[in-house]
């Protein structure tokens, strides 16, 4: 019997024994469908199955340096990922189209970038621009290489299943109705439920779980790159990252900002000091709807901390908790914060919604939070 070994986190241990066993026994799904919290490894998992099934060693799967197993890590192959790309990004031309010399970038070049940054650091959580889509042709593309002829095993990882459209959608279900031979999908999401039910239901279901602290040190340690500074990696930005070592480098590059300005919008929100917010505010990034949603994930975080403080629960982000000081306010209570976690995520649908600027949103939720309390 071929033994099959993935690797991975200890905390996603239960899952990877799961697929294993599968492969061991020789019942592995044509589709699988790995879903969980953004930047904790569903793509990393994926380019170990993919590995796994690809991989032609005799009694130890993946060995790493067969032919499958290198043709899967290959990031020249572009026909074996489907990605999220931008819409000039989708529409290039072939490198079948291209005349010979031509400086132009093809589909494939964009294809081969987005697979080289995720095999560089599968936990990333900002490898897709906000607008990029998996579209029919991006679908069609994939199933016109099955006309391609061949004995060996194929393997397609679409990441970020989710980011599919409608047509793009229903050309892939039909494609899993009929599923070539020796041929298996892996599919990745952190929105289980925006993909069809229909394409759900003719996938293996496998849930990801989120990784410890200490995992998630190590794994951001590990992938983050020489450059990376290691002390941004603070207790208050692990904990925000809520088991996800992709967030976590994320908010350790970009979040330690947004943690003070959390704390300063709070205050001078409860203060009355809008003169000074707004001041601050527009000394920041977060005139881009992105970035501003990005935020207010920091801003919920820190008001579901208080919310903690008040119930007398371990918080996850003590530092930056204690920073707001909630006994200047006593007024504050349980059913305040409640209110305000409820007010921060309609602002964050009205950004999303693209019919006010953030800055007008930010400013309103200013006035707006912790109102009939102040």
């Amino acid at each position: 019997m071929i033994e099959y070994t993935l690797h991975g986190p200890v905390s996603q241990e239960r899952s990877r024994i799961r697929v294993m066993s599968a492969l061991r026994e020789n019942r592995f799904p044509q589709a699988v469908l790995i879903d969980g919290p953004a930047g904790i490894g569903k793509k990393a998992l994926a380019m170990e199955i993919a590995k796994a099934l690809q991989c032609t060693d005799p009694n130890m799967r993946p060995c790493g340096h067969c032919f499958g197993c290198r043709m899967a890590e290959d990031s020249g192959s572009t026909e074996k990922w489907v990605v999220p790309m931008e819409s000039d990004e989708a529409h290039a031309r072939s490198s079948d189209d291209v005349a010979p010399g031509s400086k132009a970038k093809t589909i494939e070049d964009f294809k081969k970038a987005y697979i080289e940054e995720i095999q560089k650091n599968p936990y990333r959580v900002d490898i897709f621009s906000a607008g990029a889509f998996i579209s029919v042709d991006l679908i069609r593309a994939m199933t016109s290489a099955f006309a391609m002829k061949g004995d060996r095993v194929r393997t397609v990882i679409v990441s970020d299943a989710d980011r599919m459209n409608e047509s793009a959608a229903n050309a892939f279900l039909k494609t899993l109705e009929d599923v070539p031979a020796d041929t298996y999908f892996i599919l990745t999401t952190s929105s289980r439920e925006k993909i069809l039910q229909t394409i759900r239901s003719r996938c293996l279901a496998l849930h990801l779980l989120p990784l410890s602290d200490n995992e998630v040190r190590g794994e951001v340690l590990k992938f983050a790159g020489e450059d990376f500074d290691e002390s941004a990696l603070t207790d208050d930005i692990v904990g925000l990252a809520e088991g996800s070592p992709g967030k976590a480098l994320y908010y350790a590059e970009n979040g330690k900002g947004w943690l003070d300005l959390s704390v300063d919008f709070l205050q001078k929100s409860l203060k009355g000091d809008y003169t000074g917010l707004f001041l601050q505010l527009k000394e920041t990034t977060l005139e881009d709807p992105y970035m501003a949603n990005r935020f207010l994930e920091v801003l919920s975080f820190l008001l579901a901390d208080l919310l903690r403080e008040q119930a007398g629960a371990t918080l996850r982000m003590p530092e930056t908790a204690h920073k707001v000081d909630m006994a200047q306010f006593p007024r504050i209570d349980a059913t305040a914060l409640e209110l305000s976690l409820v007010t921060v995520q309609e602002t964050m649908s009205r950004i999303e919604s693209r019919r006010i600027t953030p800055m007008m949103c930010l400013q309103t939720l200013s006035l707006k939070i912790f109102e009939g309390y102040k």
